[in-house]
């Protein structure tokens, strides 16, 4: 179901998305099944990526889980209880683009002659201090968009992903708060981590509707996945804890909308979904539709990647 246009005003439109959220939030179904894809999920460890990764498992899928701390990994997939062969922990830091092509190197001699069906690019950070990446770049830029960028383009290149997989892009409808993602945005303070953090979120959706103009046999959807209590809110003790118990679904119902994307059939390609509003329809003058400013980001991440 398309929903009719969100609120104009980009504060409202971000307020809107508590409303009823925990009563109005989708359910993914349990089919259909996924026996014998193979789907990566980037920071499945903990949060909504790992109710993903464990949606994913559960519906018969092969996981590939890039990540960076090794013994956490490690122990996600003990977690799971799974056989060896249907869950493969490779090394990533997505904050570091040096190890995309490694990490793509690793996947390919794991997977053989199988390819990735599904990718659902779920790792964020909303830094609440100014950092940068190992290759200097303001760090929520630089591990939302660019990192991402990296990993995609490696596989890509080294023919991991199927032609006609699925690519679900994790972004928040607090994007709409921004109307620029630079890779050398700096800022200071809790309000400067917001405005990067939205600026990411921009950019995850105009990266995901240039990767379907150029590749155009995927299926690519962004999927915002509700206000989610996570590690992104800070503590889940004391006021802080009680009041995202109250307002902010848990991990598992925000992994509904990503699982949604993953899985579900007649989904329009580059379409935008949101897991109070299912298909969103976006003005023409919303940020995410700027194509311009797309393809510009797009070549920018292809020079600082190359």
């Amino acid at each position: 179901m398309t929903t009719p246009y969100p609120p104009e005003n980009p504060w409202l439109r971000t307020a809107s998305c508590w409303l009823f959220q925990r009563r109005r939030s989708l359910v993914c179904p349990d089919t259909p099944r996924l026996d014998g894809k193979v789907a990566l999920v980037t920071g499945a460890t903990g949060g909504i990526g790992a109710a993903t990764a464990r949606g994913l498992l559960a519906r018969g899928a092969t996981l590939v889980l890039p990540c960076r701390n090794h013994a956490k990994g490690q122990a996600f997939v003990v977690s799971l209880g799974e056989a060896p062969e249907r869950v493969a922990l490779v090394a990533l830091s997505l904050d570091d683009l040096a190890t995309a092509p490694p990490c793509a190197a690793a996947i390919g001699e794991r997977l053989g002659d199988r390819r990735i069906d599904i990718l659902v690019e779920n790792a964020g950070v909303w830094p609440q201090q100014y950092a940068t990446t190992a290759q200097g770049h303001e760090i929520a830029f630089g591990t939302n968009v660019l990192g991402h960028f990296a990993l995609r383009r490696a596989l890509l290149q080294a023919g991991l992903l199927a032609d006609d997989a699925r690519v679900v892009v994790l972004t928040g409808d607090i994007y709409a708060l921004q109307d620029d993602c630079t890779p050398d945005y700096r800022w200071r303070g809790p309000p400067g981590g917001l405005n990067a953090y939205c600026r990411s979120k921009l950019g995850n959706l105009w990266i995901a509707g240039e990767l379907q103009r150029r590749y155009p046999g995927l299926t690519v959807t962004c999927a915002h996945p509700g206000v989610v209590s996570s590690d992104l809110f800070g503590s889940s003790t004391g006021v802080t804890g009680w009041f995202k118990s109250q307002l902010m679904l848990d991990a598992a119902a925000g992994a509904q909308t990503s699982l949604y994307c993953a899985t579900q059939q007649g989904l329009q390609k580059g379409g935008y979904y949101h897991n109070t509003r299912g298909q969103m329809r976006l003005r023409d003058s919303d940020p995410a539709l700027r194509r311009e400013r797309a393809r510009a980001l797009w070549e920018t991440c292809e020079q600082l990647c190359g």
